[in-house]
């Protein structure tokens, strides 16, 4: 029987994750044992919540992806210059995503009490891994409560209704289209 709970953060705006970092840190803070996994942000990034393991016991994070897939493209920052935002291959992407949905199911074995899966939607719409293949995942959730963020739209119907809750970040108005770059501590 599935008691957890199926939390969507989605939409264009920034938030996503940022809105997943503060529901396991709610969990983490109330002794709960919370599992992470970034389907496309790298270790190597030193993003500021890689640091959390440092101060949770009750945490893992897995950090499997190979960067945001969008084969080899380089993106202009305003007029400050440009930021190569993807270099892996698509079958690296491709096994990256693979990998981290197994260590998914790996995980829901072990019942955590919350499975974080960021950027996972934005996996399936660009057909790393499939609908289908969430779905089964989430048939064995039992007591675990999950999240999944990404961009995604009403397309993945399944899992528009068997979420619980679904939230739509908007993007008004982001520093980025003004050519400022992200900003550690508030952005990573």
């Amino acid at each position: 029987m599935n008691n957890g709970l199926i939390y969507i953060f989605t939409g264009d705006g920034k938030g996503k994750t940022s809105a997943a970092l503060g529901v396991a840190m709610r969990s983490l803070l109330l002794k709960k044992k919370v599992t992470w996994i970034a389907f496309y942000k790298q270790e190597s990034w030193g993003l500021s919540e890689s640091k959390l393991i440092d101060k949770f016991a009750n945490l893992e994070m897995v950090f499997g992806g190979k960067g945001f897939h969008m084969q080899n493209r380089i993106e202009k920052v305003g007029d400050r210059g440009n930021v190569v935002v993807d270099t892996a291959s698509k079958e690296e992407h491709l096994l990256a995503a693979k990998a981290c949905l197994q260590k998914a199911k790996q995980q829901l074995e072990l019942c955590p009490f919350l499975l974080i899966m960021d950027e996972i939607l934005n996996a399936v719409m660009e057909g790393l891994i499939t609908e289908k293949d969430v779905m089964e995942a989430l048939e064995h959730r039992g007591d675990t409560h999950i999240v999944l963020t990404g961009r995604v739209d009403k397309r993945l119907k399944r899992l528009w209704q068997v979420a619980d809750l679904i939230t739509k970040c908007a993007k008004i108005k982001h520093p980025y289209d003004a050519g400022k770059l992200a900003v550690a501590g508030l952005d990573y």
